[in-house]
């Protein structure tokens, strides 16, 4: 097949949407497909494979509301000249794809939850005002609106059993067979307990950790959003909880700034608790290093980092508004939040981890969670879909 994949931007060290278009279009490579990545930008190195190609589309990016449009209007006619793809996949940003990747969410969901992350009342006010007079997110609203009530959009694929709901609930006049859910897909060659033995010893050396040290890892690049605020908070009253334990420390992976977050960290009193990693390619490695992994999201479609954490074998701990919290098994892997702002509960639920015996049971059966969604089969699943797309427009 010939495939268009369309993103606005194509950073994959940005965020988990470029991630998955990433490993997608990697994974079609390796079957003989050519794949072409049309975006408004790309890393500096070349394509990962001779079939796959990049095409940069230049838009102003200047007045923002008119690039939302631009650049959908711009996508629409470069993937449709001359009809040369068998497939147009969209992860979020034209109108008129085949396959229509809502890779964050229903844009009204995103927004309740993203103004919930603010804990000051006042602020929260603000970006509510904000937001409601920006004519760029009224234009992204009317865009995807368009995107979901598209005649020419054959499937919707929403990539947890969470986003089918939000969809369902607020588009009710779309039809049921158009939504496919595909769960996105964990790197099980990459993650596995099994880099325990590898790296944990010499990554813990490396970050001067103590060998009876619990460490806690939490990963996102959107630090207020994926909760950090609130796990800070926690740290002072799970102190309370092990008085008696082990020592605990908490490892923050994220391409944010750190310095507003180490002067949060210095206000509950836990800076020594804290050690900010920055950006991490390497992500394998703090895996196997740490014990227990923290995501208390406000809002997270999917969380490629929850699949990652449960093939390697930890415990983990998320919210109820984490696409991938169904696949935890509480409490042998994990277990899910009701409020993800009540620092109580997460530091109860990350004790409930503190005990050996409680980590090691998450470590046998944390990867059983995810052996059905390796990328492998995630690439039969969207390649069987294609297929079925591919039959219904060839009868109009």
């Amino acid at each position: 097949m010939n495939i268009a994949l369309v993103i606005d931007r194509f950073l994959p060290q940005k965020g988990g949407g470029e991630r998955y278009v990433d490993l997608l279009a990697r994974g079609l490579a390796r079957r003989g497909h050519e794949v072409t990545i049309f975006a408004r930008a790309f890393p500096d190195t070349r394509p990962p494979a001779p079939s796959i190609h990049y095409r940069r589309l230049d838009v102003p990016s200047r007045p923002a509301f008119l690039r939302v449009w631009l650049f959908a209007s711009r996508c629409e006619k470069e993937t449709k000249h001359h009809n040369r793809f068998d497939i147009i996949h969209d992860v979020g940003h034209m109108i008129g794809a085949d396959v229509f990747n809502p890779h964050g969410g229903v844009e009204q969901v995103w927004l309740s939850r993203y103004f919930a992350s603010y804990d000051n009342p006042l602020h929260r006010a603000l970006k509510r005002a904000q937001r409601f007079l920006s004519l760029k997110e009224r234009a992204f609203l009317s865009l995807q609106r368009r995107q979901y009530l598209s005649p020419q959009t054959r499937r919707i694929l929403a990539i947890s059993p969470m986003i089918q709901e939000h969809i369902r609930a607020y588009y009710p006049e779309i039809p049921m067979k158009k939504i496919a859910l595909i769960l996105d897909p964990a790197e099980l060659t990459r993650f596995t307990p099994k880099n325990r033995e590898r790296f944990r010893e010499g990554e813990r050396k490396r970050l001067r950790l103590h060998c009876n040290e619990i460490v806690l890892l939490f990963v996102g690049n959107n630090f207020r959003l994926k909760g950090l605020r609130p796990l800070l908070k926690s740290l002072t009253v799970l102190g309370q909880l092990n008085k008696k334990g082990r020592p605990f420390h908490l490892l923050v992976v994220g391409n944010e700034a750190a310095r507003r977050w180490k002067r949060q960290a210095a206000k509950e009193g836990v800076e020594k608790l804290v050690t900010f990693l920055g950006n991490v390619r390497e992500m394998e490695r703090l895996y196997a290093a740490a014990d227990i992994f923290v995501l208390p999201t406000f809002y997270d479609s999917a969380g490629l980092v929850v699949l990652e954490a449960l093939a390697s074998g930890l415990p983990v701990i998320t919210s109820q508004w984490c696409g991938n919290a169904h696949l935890i098994d509480t409490p042998a892997t994990g277990m899910i939040l009701d409020d993800n702002d009540n620092p109580t509960e997460i530091a109860q639920a990350m004790h409930v981890y503190f005990p050996d015996k409680a980590r090691e049971r998450a470590l046998e059966t944390a990867p059983k969670r995810v052996t059905s969604i390796g990328l492998e089969g995630h690439i039969d699943l969207v390649l069987a879909l294609y297929t079925k797309v591919m039959k219904e427009k060839s009868h109009g």
